[in-house]
């Protein structure tokens, strides 16, 4: 669903009484007015998490673990820790899970948590607000086994009910031959927003599509924290096959944050996956980023 003329006129004069109604930004209120209406028109949170409460969140039942990746229970796997959700590293201090078992989490670790570690340190001054992706080599593209590991934390959180249409997705983040993989998305990828602002917390957030037919991914995810957000959509989900052949858009948000004259839109940076594309194999949709 796409807003009409006075949805986005509405919005971006809401926008512009949050500015304190200054002018002089009236194509920047437009602009973030139409992206984030689309969005609230589209989507849905399902599932939502600030990564430093004072009581930990545990997902899953500690009497009957059974981890989401490989579907084991005890005793054909283990569970000796509950583990964190989201790597610790981004500011996790409070979401973890039971269910993920030891075996799952030691391959996880030592391939694509490893993995997005390095894609994260290399955000660093994005991150700490000491430069703009004008100023320095930011990356060019993601790397797969780090998008990977943005996919694993998404379905880390997932409400249960929700797993079943992500079979496809949980058997492609558990494969380990990411050259195999290289080829399966063509043109999905990672936005990376700048806030003008730091957030005081990490925080985590799932939203789904409304409208089944929408030409938009089912399920997205972001990852926030500090001075930046990741974004992306959860692939090879079974309520995305009836968008074959069809172009499909990624949302972006505004992402606005500050006060009055100082209420400013995050910068936007696409970055692709680091992979050839084999045109031989048949992708599910084509994502315009």
């Amino acid at each position: 669903m796409l807003p009409s003329r006075e949805q986005i006129e509405r919005a971006a004069y809401e926008r512009w009484e949050r500015r304190g109604r200054f002018h002089g930004a009236d194509r920047a209120d437009w602009v973030a007015a139409e992206m984030d209406t689309v969005f609230d028109l589209n989507y849905q949170v399902v599932a939502e998490f600030w990564l430093a409460e004072p009581d930990k969140r545990v997902i899953g039942d500690a009497r009957r673990p059974r981890c989401r990746f490989c579907e084991q229970s005890p005793p054909r796997a283990a569970f000796s820790f509950i583990r964190p959700a989201i790597p610790e590293l981004v500011g996790n201090t409070s979401l973890f899970t039971r269910e993920l078992c030891d075996e799952c989490a030691k391959q996880f670790a030592d391939s694509i948590d490893a993995e997005f570690a390095r894609f994260w340190e290399s955000l660093e001054a994005l991150r700490a607000g000491t430069a703009s992706f004008r100023e320095i080599r930011a990356p060019t593209a993601i790397p797969i086994a780090a998008y990977k590991s943005l996919i694993r934390m998404a379905l880390s959180l997932m409400p249960e009910q929700e797993l079943s249409s992500f079979a496809d997705t949980i058997e492609w983040v558990s494969n380990p031959d990411h050259a195999f993989d290289r080829s399966l998305f063509g043109n999905a990828g990672c936005l990376v927003y700048q806030a003008h602002v730091p957030f005081t917390a990490a925080w985590v957030c799932l939203s789904c599509r409304i409208e089944e037919d929408a030409p938009f991914p089912y399920m997205l995810f972001f990852l926030g924290a500090e001075r930046l957000i990741l974004q992306v959509h959860l692939p090879l989900c079974a309520l995305d096959e009836d968008l074959d052949g069809r172009e499909v858009r990624m949302p972006q948000r505004s992402f606005c944050t500050g006060t009055g004259p100082d209420l400013q839109t995050s910068t936007c940076l696409v970055l692709p996956l680091k992979s050839a594309v084999d045109p031989s194999r048949t992708r599910r949709f084509r994502l315009f980023l």
